[in-house]
């Protein structure tokens, strides 16, 4: 058998952060599609709950790799991330914690477009670059709890019951599973849902902080798609 060839350290970060993007946009589709759903009598809406379960459930298959997966041959975060932080403990910036808090707090609340010539950098006290300032408050999260918060996220994901999700109605684990075809047609909780997009968010600033790479996402155009899509009325 042919040896498999080993990713670089960029390849699989970039795999990763892919893969963060598609399960970001499963659920942004999945999300779209159930605002256009009416709450109640959903007959003739076969497809687009077909459509958006199918999404839902998506995300959720690929975070649980992310996230939670310890099979070698699967792309998971935790392999990477300890590397990184194990590279660059001997060069960690000197930023104070109280300026990085202040970051986070920032990206959280101006999720998912931060404006971030807002911030007070404090460029102007030492003569710096935004970017520049940017990538240390970056390096000195990640070495001040870069592995805490992938354990934090784990474990709010397993909190919210989403790798049993995974288990019983992605992967069909359970032969007992009362109705295992339900998802073509069953309307999920708008409450998963918003559970959901709170995971996301949480691993989209911590893939920013983690591997430096943007809050925007390059396939956000499927939701421009999904707009000339028409979902049709109850007849």
């Amino acid at each position: 058998m042919k040896k498999q060839m080993e990713l670089s350290d960029e390849q699989y970060i970039d795999k990763i952060v892919k893969l963060v993007y598609l399960a970001d946009i499963n659920f942004l589709v999945c999300e779209k599609i159930y605002s256009k759903l009416p709450e109640n009598e959903l007959l003739g809406y076969d497809f687009s709950i077909l459509s958006a379960n199918n999404s839902f459930y998506a995300s959720i298959e690929i975070l649980h790799t992310l996230i939670c997966s310890k099979k070698q041959e699967e792309l998971t975060i935790k392999p990477i991330l300890e590397k990184i932080i194990e590279k660059e403990k001997a060069s960690i910036p000197e930023i104070k914690e109280d300026l990085v808090q202040a970051f986070m707090d920032f990206l959280e609340k101006n999720y998912p477009t931060p404006d971030y010539y807002k911030f007070d950098f404090g460029t102007e006290e030492d003569n710096s670059y935004i970017g520049d300032k940017m990538a240390d408050i970056r390096k000195k999260k990640r070495s001040l709890s870069g592995l805490t918060d992938l354990k934090e996220l784990k474990k709010h994901f397993e909190g919210q019951n989403f790798h049993k999700i995974r288990h019983q109605s992605v992967a069909h684990k359970n032969k007992l599973l009362k109705e295992p075809g339900g998802v073509a047609n069953l309307k999920l909780e708008r409450d998963w849902i918003a559970k959901l997009g709170q995971i996301i968010k949480i691993l989209r600033i911590d893939c920013y902080i983690w591997f430096d790479y943007e809050l925007s996402n390059p396939c956000v155009s499927a939701l421009e798609s999904l707009d000339k899509l028409f979902i049709a009325e109850k007849n």
